[in-house]
């Protein structure tokens, strides 16, 4: 009405049947019989059929907008999600499906990207005759790089002749507002226009061209008013079939091995389902725990913090080495299990109620195999570009889902099996052997993977190639700078999981320890008391020397440099976001009143645990310029291709199968090599 009402006050002359403007819901049924819709409406019917005969039968050259966006949106897709009845038309959404990627692809329930579906089976597949077009959408950026999209990313090269993505929110997720293009908005964004030409040629890949806005709003609003599709600027997204639609690297990157490549079993850490089962200090959990089963009955759903999959009335399992139990959480009068330490986030071990009632995802795997000797797991943060600090961190302890950085996900990669056998690409260790004329084992795989990547110079190093997730590893093909680099990643992963894994006595690195001798000027000591109450915050103090001060309420620690004080992994200050869960009002998410159960004062326990972060900060800082120079020297040096590991018989995993758990000695990996 508002259209008609513009174009009448300019003295327009309206089109014989109307101005083509119609109300709809666009994920309707096209097919549907009309009676059935607004019976007692006769606009809205009539304006409703008039919609359905353009989204059924007219061809569309064009389709442009802003969809909504609306996550678990499942059954909210119409006939794009569901499928129709009324005609032969295939579901639109399965398009975007890749055989065997079900487990991640629940991203495609998602508003938008019914809406992809729908406008690009309009434009390019609804009408055999007439396929060519555009569709072009501001929306979240998730599908230009995520697991889940894979489908859509195919079909998309598969279907088109070309392609151009907009960045508009580089800054990754929840960007300061002056930066958003949408002040509202906290989701990374992207424009894209794909194009259909009528000489498409499906059996080769639509060129995908790339570039990002930056800066404040104003400043991106005038860069997207000056860029034109033929201008400069524009970078070529990598070729491959389903690869995410960002940037090819210009360095050797895209030739290195993925750390997924050579770990071969990836999972995610342990994803709770309730943050009351985690606490920094195991009293608090054995308060909790009292707290939930003393409860009235009507009082527990609450308390618990109920999901789908976990309520007081599930039952489940007992988990591997943990103690077993025989009725549900909602039936317990029995005391507290023993809490059980586990990994955080980087670099801070809390505790967890160790009972599998009261885990929404325990990551049974991952328990079975925390006893196996020589276990050292590796977080990575693959879903999300790694902005800052090491490209990796370690833990000898179970991990969390957001280990990596208290948010975004990650997912973990162990070192060995439930069953012993180490966790590397089949060939890879024998290849490695025979190219550097060393012994190699899969600790000194994972050393040198710590030695190479785990530091903030590899990051800045590969960061334009990082805005793709994944982490890749140059391995070089030098046995000295191999052996270099094993023995920098071995004092890395011992200083990071306290001293737990890669101990050494003859080379300085005593089991469970990692303190400096009480001589050393760098060892970090507790100066004066924090005092009975909770500190509320935690200030740093520089010095001159370089040696500072970090003041924990009343307390003083030191000495601490400002490189320990703002050490981070990718934007998560570590010192900070320890101190976080254990001040006077902790941080964190809440999802029961159990979570307000707390400590009252600062235990002592708390002291040494500060002192061993600073310490491990202070080890794996000093090591810093060693990597850089190192790392360096590798990339100019000699490299084993992921090609030629691949053409020398190394299995590199193809399948799910291929990074599943092993439990059987005499499983197939084995008898190919994996010794």
């Amino acid at each position: 009405m508002r259209a008609v009402d513009i174009l009448k006050s300019y003295g327009a002359q309206l089109p014989k049947n109307g101005v083509r403007l119609h109300v709809t819901n666009t994920l309707d049924d096209p097919f549907i019989a009309e009676a059935a819709v607004f019976p007692d409406l006769a606009a809205l019917a009539k304006s409703h059929k008039q919609a359905n005969k353009i989204k059924a039968d007219t061809p569309v050259t064009v389709v442009i907008g802003n969809p909504p966006y609306h996550e678990r949106a499942q059954g909210l897709g119409g006939w794009v999600e569901a499928g129709t009845t009324n005609a032969d038309e295939k579901r639109p959404l399965d398009r975007f499906r890749k055989e065997g990627n079900g487990r991640v692809e629940y991203v495609l329930k998602n508003l938008y990207i019914y809406f992809w579906a729908w406008a690009t089976w309009k434009v390019f597949d609804a009408h055999p005759q007439d396929r060519h077009g555009v569709v072009s959408f501001i929306t979240t950026s998730g599908y230009l790089k995520g697991p889940g999209f894979k489908g859509m990313r195919r079909y998309l090269r598969e279907t088109c002749s070309e392609g151009w993505i907009i960045n508009v929110t580089p800054e990754g997720m929840q960007p300061d507002v002056p930066t958003r293009v949408f002040p509202g908005v906290q989701q990374p964004l992207a424009i894209a226009i794909f194009v259909r030409r009528a000489d498409t040629d499906t059996d080769t890949p639509a060129k995908i061209h790339y570039t990002k806005v930056t800066g404040k709003r104003e400043q991106k609003y005038d860069q997207l008013d000056a860029l034109t599709l033929d201008g400069d600027g524009w970078q070529s997204a990598r070729t491959g079939w389903e690869a995410p639609f960002l940037p090819a690297a210009e360095s050797a990157w895209d030739d290195y091995p993925a750390l997924g490549d050579l770990f071969c079993w990836v999972t995610p850490g342990i994803t709770p389902g309730r943050t009351w089962i985690y606490a920094p200090h195991p009293s608090v959990l054995q308060d909790r725990w009292n707290s939930l089963v003393s409860a009235e009955p009507q009082e527990k759903p609450k308390l618990f913090k109920e999901t789908h999959g976990c309520t007081v009335e599930s039952t489940k399992e007992s988990l591997p080495n943990a103690p077993s139990h025989g009725k549900p959480i909602g039936k317990e009068d029995g005391a507290c299990p023993p809490p059980k330490r586990i990994a955080y986030r980087s670099f801070d071990r809390q505790w967890i109620i160790p009972d599998h009632r009261v885990i929404d995802r325990a990551r049974r795997d991952l328990w079975s195999a925390e006893s196996v000797g020589g276990q050292v797991y590796i977080t990575e943060q693959h879903s999300q570009a790694i902005t800052s600090g090491p490209a990796i961190t370690f833990s000898t302890l179970i991990p969390d889902k957001h280990h990596f950085k208290g948010s975004e996900g990650g997912r973990i990669l162990p070192l060995r099996h439930p069953d012993g056998s180490p966790n590397v690409a089949p060939g890879m260790l024998s290849q490695l052997e025979e190219t550097l004329g060393l012994t190699v084992t899969a600790h000194d795989l994972a050393a040198y993977t710590a030695g190479i990547t785990a530091n903030p110079a590899f990051t800045k190093q590969f960061a334009e190639e990082l805005v793709t997730p994944g982490v890749r590893v140059p391995l070089t093909a030098d046995p000295e700078l191999w052996s270099a680099v094993c023995d920098i990643g071995r004092q890395v992963v011992w200083a990071a999981t306290y001293g737990e894994a890669f101990s050494s006595h003859l080379d300085g690195r005593p089991k469970g320890k990692i303190a400096f001798d009480p001589k050393d000027p760098r060892r970090p000591k507790n100066l004066s008391s924090i005092g009975s109450d909770l500190p509320g915050k935690i200030t740093y103090v520089p010095a001159e020397d370089g040696e500072g001060q970090i003041k924990v309420g009343q307390g003083v620690f030191g000495p601490v440099t400002e490189r320990m004080w703002n050490y981070d992994v990718s934007g998560m200050n570590v010192i900070g976001k320890w101190f976080s869960y254990r001040k006077a009002d902790p941080g964190g998410k809440k999802t029961s009143p159990l979570d307000d159960i707390h400590l009252g004062s600062w235990p002592k326990e708390w002291i040494t645990e500060f002192n061993e972060l600073l310490t491990s900060l202070r080890r794996v800082t000093d090591l810093e310029d060693a990597q850089s120079e190192i790392l360096e020297k590798v990339i100019a040096g000699p490299i084993l291709t992921f090609g030629e590991l691949k053409s020398k018989g190394v299995k590199f995993p193809q399948e799910n199968k291929d990074r599943k758990p092993r439990y059987d000695l005499d499983s197939t990996a084995t008898q190919d090599g994996m010794f």
